[in-house]
């Protein structure tokens, strides 16, 4: 197997398509797949897409190179080859490298993340434990091998590990003479980064991607998504001017690229900050409906998180409620999204527990740890109406690094001015500073409802008149309309409808208006 000499493999590829037989064909070029996917990517794809059907079903890595693989693998046909262990007994060990290259990219262009990542540990292992030639070169395509680990380890949502293959990739990328393989780690180690909430190594690295060659061939798309992607999320998070116009240059709903649920992030988290949630829960619609279910993904985490949040914004508290109750293995988003729902009912043991659990991981990144105390902040303001000295400091440090606006803007405020009351005045200017021009949510305090209110105003959704209540209730009419009068009171309203909109904005309800 040929995987460096890029002039032999252009040379015999042309003479296997001279000859008119399209298995000579795939022979040729399953023999020098890594030479001409990097040097001759256009020469390649057009001799594969014209291999008849039968023929390239034999040969799993040409069908990961054919350009229609990952669109028909999103919607009608999931492409995820398996070897019989007698063939693959024969191959070489590059030529084995190779094949558990294509099947992990396969399985991750289907959407099963989880199988992905079974073939890029064992390509890991691969690597680290046996011989392969081709490895030894620097013409080789061990950088690669190290990129296409990382990027699946940033599809399953683990980013810190994904950034020691960025850097494996980027340190062989320099010895490579492929001019783009360099840039192509850089950038998605910036994409790693920005996820993470390091944004200034976000910044830096993508500055240095940016100062290298474009990219040639193959990457062009999936470098080019990768760092405008990248670029928003930054924005985003520090919700500078440019944010939403970065918005609009990012790829559309239903990218075939590895960086679509990133997109996805960087627009929810912007609609969240801005509080048009309608756009939020949309953008998920779309997403959703354009890929196959990813469980045990980031695409998962985003999708589910982003879901929780927009529908608390929308008062739909039943639907947030059905959905936090129903997810499972879920990643730190969705368990930030959920103790953020928690807090929104006042159901502070279960927010704290949250809380306590996210505290205690080892792989969270800057950003979640920042998010982790913000949320905790806010359950301190919610259960003592204020915070402490200490508390307010930590907030005030925090909104002094301007990465932290988005995450600011989440906070109620309720909680924004406990902490500017809890700061001395020397320090509420420079608070009051960071959070210049930031849009935060209102959430009153939850007014204390007996059992029989609660009752009431659980029947008010869906009976009509205080007969109908009294009689499902069992109890008599006039003790309805007592209860009705001290509910109205307590919610500051006069009628039934406004009743039922002011119980689903304060959470009081386990219905949807």
């Amino acid at each position: 197997m040929n995987l460096t000499d890029d002039v032999l493999a252009i040379e015999e590829l042309r003479r296997a398509v001279a000859s008119g037989v399209p298995e000579t064909v795939a022979i040729t070029a399953v023999s020098n797949i890594w030479p001409l996917y990097s040097a001759h990517f256009a020469e390649l794809t057009t001799a594969i897409e014209a291999l008849p059907l039968p023929v390239l079903e034999r040969y799993p890595v040409l069908r990961v190179v054919h350009r229609m693989t990952p669109v028909l693998a999103r919607s009608t046909r999931p492409f995820k080859p398996l070897m019989s262990p007698d063939l693959t007994r024969t191959m070489s060990a590059d030529e084995l490298d190779v094949l558990t290259l294509a099947q992990m990219i396969a399985f991750r262009f289907s959407g099963d993340v989880a199988a992905a990542m079974i073939y890029a540990r064992r390509l890991e292992d691969r690597v680290l434990q046996l011989h392969a030639d081709a490895r030894d070169r620097t013409d080789g395509p061990l950088w690669y091998y190290h990129q296409q680990i990382g990027s699946t380890l940033l599809a399953a949502g683990l980013s810190g590990r994904a950034l020691l293959q960025f850097a494996t990739a980027r340190q062989l990328g320099r010895l490579a003479p492929q001019v783009d393989a360099e840039r192509m780690a850089l950038g998605r180690a910036a994409l790693a980064y920005a996820v993470r909430g390091s944004l200034d190594d976000a910044d830096r690295a993508l500055a240095a991607a940016r100062l290298r060659p474009p990219a040639t061939g193959a990457h062009v798309s999936s470098t080019a998504t990768t760092e405008c992607t990248t670029a928003a999320l930054i924005e985003v998070e520090r919700m500078t001017p440019e944010a939403e116009g970065r918005l609009d240059g990012l790829e559309p709903y239903d990218s075939i690229e590895l960086s679509w649920p990133f997109a996805l992030l960087a627009r929810t988290r912007w609609f969240g900050a801005q509080q048009r949630p309608e756009e939020a829960m949309e953008a998920v619609r779309l997403a959703s409906d354009a890929h196959p279910d990813q469980h045990g993904s980031f695409a998962s985490d985003v999708v589910a998180a982003a879901s929780i949040d927009a529908l608390c914004s929308l008062g739909a508290t039943a639907s947030a409620r059905r959905l936090v109750e129903t997810s499972v293995e879920v990643g730190p988003l969705t368990r930030l999204a959920i103790v953020r729902h928690a807090l929104l009912e006042a159901r502070f043991t279960p927010a704290e527990q949250g809380l306590r659990r996210l505290g205690s991981e080892q792989g969270l990144g800057p950003g979640q740890r920042a998010e982790v105390l913000l949320l905790s902040v806010w359950l301190e303001s919610a259960r003592n109406d204020g915070v402490t000295p200490d508390s307010a400091q930590h907030v005030l440090r925090l909104s002094r690094h301007g990465g932290a606006r988005r995450m600011l803007a989440t906070m109620p405020i309720q909680v924004v001015d406990h902490v500017r009351a809890a700061l001395p005045e020397e320090d509420g200017g420079a608070f009051e500073e960071s959070i210049a021009g930031l849009l935060h949510i209102d959430v009153p305090p939850r007014p204390i409802l007996t059992t029989g209110e609660l009752r009431v105003l659980g029947a008010l959704h869906e009976r009509a008149t205080t007969q109908a209540i009294a009689l499902s209730l069992q109890v008599s009419p006039n003790t309805i309309k007592s209860q009705l009068r001290t509910l109205y009171r307590k919610l500051g309203c006069t009628t039934r409808d406004e009743a039922i909109r002011i119980a689903s904005r304060l959470h009081l309800t386990t219905y949807d208006v």
